[in-house]
C-alpha cells in the first residue's frame, strides 16, 4: 500500500499467498513481487526521485528500500502509522474477504496471529491454503503443539 500523504493519492498491489508456500517462498519470490508492486506503484502515482518515499522497516519490504534506494529515490525506513496504516490494514482485510477467510467481521475478529492460527486449525484440510507454509515453524504449528 502506498499514500501520497499531501494528496490522498494511494496505490496497492497483493503478494500471492501462493509465494509464501513451498518453493516459492524458499526462494523468497514474494521479495521480488513486492518489489514490482511497489514500482508499479511509483509509476502510477508518478513519483520523483526527489520525493520522499517512506517504507515500512518489515523484512517483506527489504528488497524495495534497497533496489528504491539503488535507484536513486529517496527512501526513509519508518513505522507506518496513522491513516496509512489504517488504509493498509484494511485493504488486507479486504484482501482475506476476496480469498474466502470470511467475511468482514469474521476477519476483523481474527486480528492477532493466535485467532488466526486457530482459525485455520479448527478446518486444517480446507484452510491450510491459507497460511506461509513455508515457514520452518509451520509442521509444528499445525499440530497445535507450538506456543507463538
Amino acid at each position: 500500500m502506498m499514500r501520497r500523504v499531501e494528496t490522498g493519492e494511494r496505490y496497492s498491489g497483493e503478494v500471492p499467498l501462493e509465494l509464501f508456500q513451498g518453493a516459492m517462498f524458499k526462494e523468497k519470490q514474494y521479495l521480488e513481487k513486492a518489489l514490482e508492486i511497489a514500482l508499479e506503484g511509483v509509476e502510477r502515482l508518478e513519483i520523483s526521485k526527489e520525493e520522499p518515499i517512506h517504507v515500512c522497516s518489515g523484512y517483506i519490504l527489504s528488497k524495495i528500500r534497497d533496489e528504491m534506494e539503488m535507484r536513486g529515490y529517496m527512501i526513509v525506513t519508518a513505522k507506518i502509522t496513522g491513516r496509512t496504516q489504517a488504509l493498509a490494514e484494511r485493504e488486507f482485510k479486504r484482501s482475506l474477504v476476496r480469498m474466502g477467510v470470511g467475511d468482514e467481521e469474521a476477519v476483523a475478529g481474527m486480528r492477532s496471529f493466535d485467532a488466526f492460527l486457530s482459525w485455520v486449525l479448527d478446518d486444517l484440510e480446507n484452510r491450510e491454503r491459507f497460511v506461509k507454509t513455508g515457514w520452518k515453524s509451520w509442521p509444528r504449528l499445525k499440530k497445535g503443539t507450538g506456543s507463538t
